[in-house]
């Protein structure tokens, strides 16, 4: 067996240690630049729509609360008068007249001066909620757009011209809202009809 041994003279070719080429250091810096920009504009993507998801939830939940609260003053209330309310002052409709307005009175007990007063500005849009217990004003809705949001209606649905017993209360709220920064709007209907329990 013949071996053949090398000499140290001899030029072998040595692999030369590990780089990027130019073309291929290009090539990986643009891809990664384009998989960092997807990343941020995916997160972004995210963050809107949890924005917009957002907004809707809150605005939503507030109705509810609003229509809950005023719900359980009705059932529970001795008396309750629609109306309008003209420059922070309500007045009932007389009889022969529709009842239907931007305000509603509610009398928890036979005392006048004690009641809970809700009513539509319409100039600034804001629905509000006033009790003398506490002497506050308070906004519990904005952005409402319809003008007409209470009535008093009997049994069969029909808007009452009067006064009377065993009424029912509908309350229609219809505002809108829109996300920050973005330009969609979402528009929303709350209603109720509740009878209060204390009329006869």
């Amino acid at each position: 067996m013949i071996m053949f041994v090398p000499s140290t003279n001899s030029q072998v070719p040595r692999r030369s240690t590990a780089a990027f080429t130019l073309p291929e250091a290009l090539i990986a810096t643009s891809v990664f630049t384009l998989l960092v920009l997807g990343v941020v504009m995916a997160n972004l993507f995210g963050l809107r729509w949890y924005q917009i998801g957002q907004t809707n939830l809150l605005a939503t939940d507030s109705a509810r609360k609003v229509i809950a609260k005023m719900t359980d003053e009705l059932r529970n209330c001795d008396n309750a008068i629609v109306g309008n309310v003209t420059n922070g002052t309500f007045f009932a409709h007389l009889n022969g007249e529709q009842q239907t307005g931007n305000g509603l009175v509610v009398y928890a007990t036979t005392n006048t001066n004690s009641y809970v007063l809700y009513y539509l500005n319409t100039t600034n849009k804001n629905f509000y909620r006033y009790t003398t217990d506490s002497g506050t004003n308070r906004i519990v809705a904005q952005t409402v757009t319809n003008a007409i949001v209470f009535q008093s209606l009997d049994y069969k649905g029909t808007v009452l011209t009067n006064t009377q017993n065993n009424q029912v209360i509908k309350c229609s709220l219809q505002f809108y809202t829109a996300p920050p920064q973005s330009p969609v709007v979402n528009y929303y209907q709350v209603q109720t009809a509740v009878a209060p329990r204390g009329q006869n």
